[in-house]
């Protein structure tokens, strides 16, 4: 009978994650994480069947939190332009804590032909910002995956380039996102 190891499926989230985080998913393998974790390969299969399980699974949880955090920020009652400032803000501290695991977002929605929902997730959360009232319903869809996409690729290489202007990068990333709000009808 196997042994049942206490909080095995957190250990392995929390391991898994940084690792990934830290060091992009091609350079993570399942015995380096099982070591972080503090278990054995084979149990860590017994979990999950291979890495790109584990990594889609860790990716996908990841982002639960996040999104908690944006729909308080969509059903609070803020003004507009500090839920576009709050959005930004949230999405750019969940990029940054997940570095490695970032450009996944930016890539593409697919990660080896299984697909990742995350960025359709967003679109959905900032479409709800924006288009919350009744002239902003006019909002194309052509451009809506592209304005997300652009404030992912944005974010990342605002964090590489400008890496001790946090509030900078932030102030610019929410006053460009209100600029395309207040223009919303010319699209």
């Amino acid at each position: 009978m196997p042994k049942i190891i206490e909080g095995i499926e957190d250990k392995i989230f929390t391991s898994a994650f940084d690792l990934f985080a830290e060091h992009g998913y091609k350079n993570v393998d399942m015995k380096i994480i099982a070591k972080k974790s503090g278990i054995a390969v084979g149990t860590l299969y017994n979990y999950y069947p291979n890495k790109k399980t584990l990594f889609l699974n860790v990716f996908s949880k990841s982002w639960i939190d996040t999104f908690k955090k944006l729909d308080n920020i969509i059903y609070g009652s803020l003004d507009k332009r500090i839920k576009i400032k709050k959005f930004v803000q949230i999405l750019y501290d969940e990029i940054y804590e997940r570095k490695g695991m970032g450009k996944h977002l930016i890539k593409s929605t697919k990660f080896n032909n299984q697909e990742i929902n995350i960025k359709e997730e967003l679109l959905l959360r900032l479409k709800k910002i924006i288009s919350s009232d009744e002239k902003d319903e006019e909002l194309k869809c052509k451009y809506e995956m592209r304005l997300l996409e652009t404030i992912l690729v944005t974010v990342i290489t605002m964090m590489n380039e400008h890496t001790d202007e946090y509030e900078e990068n932030i102030d610019y990333l929410s006053n460009y996102l209100w600029v395309i709000y207040q223009n919303i009808e010319k699209y």
